[in-house]
């Protein structure tokens, strides 16, 4: 699954957005490093919808009162959550396999590369 799909997907988890919305979830969540612009946004979220991820919110009885009935509003369906779930526990073992190969060997000491790349950032080893 493509970094900006998950993102968004774990974006729409949390509550239904509109598409500036999404794209502000998914850059705070990403911290700054995946920003989406309209182009792909859109582009995304009507694959997303076509596959069945996600569906727009057409009724608006389900849209908030105070939001502009010109905005799109998107909600994560039961397939997506299922995508969801799936990718974050394939990413999941991945990270469990990664840091076993990141430990010392027995007499080494942590590199300083380990200690302050990324993926210690990402996965919350310091």
């Amino acid at each position: 699954m493509k970094n900006r799909v998950y993102l968004i997907l774990l974006a729409l988890a949390d509550a239904d957005l509109h598409g500036l919305g999404i794209a502000r979830a998914v850059q705070d969540l990403s911290d700054g490093q995946t920003r989406l612009w309209p182009a792909s946004l859109y582009g995304t979220l009507d694959e997303l919808e076509e596959g069945g991820l996600i569906e727009e919110l057409d009724d608006p009885r389900h849209r908030p009162a105070h939001e502009s009935e010109k905005k799109r509003f998107y909600r994560l369906t039961r397939a997506g959550h299922r995508a969801l779930a799936s990718e974050t526990d394939r990413l999941a073992a991945l990270v469990k396999v990664a840091r076993s190969r990141l430990k010392p060997r027995s007499g080494e000491t942590v590199s300083t590369f380990a200690k302050t790349s990324a993926f210690a950032k990402a996965t919350g080893d310091k």
